[in-house]
């Protein structure tokens, strides 16, 4: 609360605070730092799963990759098998040269 000073030199300030507003401010920094515990533990969780979700999503790939390339060498196979069949084709049925 602002008063006059006795000596006429200006403005002074009263800064006692009262009890409940000690209180208030108080109760209001708790619940700002309790609120803040809770959000930070929940992004915790939260990044924690995401950690473990790329994790999965990774060895998925790792075994994505391996189909792959299993894949590719049956194709090659398969394609080998497709041409020693042709061949065999062509001496069985073309008129017996083969023989």
């Amino acid at each position: 609360m602002a008063h006059l000073d006795r000596n006429g030199s200006g403005m002074s300030l009263d800064l006692q605070i009262p009890l409940w507003g000690i209180i208030t401010m108080t109760l209001g920094l708790l619940g700002q730092t309790a609120a803040l515990l809770i959000w930070g533990a929940r992004i915790d969780q939260r990044v924690s799963q995401t950690e473990s979700d790329i994790a999965s999503l990774q060895s998925q790939l790792a075994a994505q990759a391996k189909m792959v390339e299993v894949v590719g060498r049956l194709d090659e196979r398969t394609q080998a098998l497709v041409v020693t069949v042709n061949r065999i084709d062509a001496r069985t049925s073309g008129g017996g040269r083969g023989q």
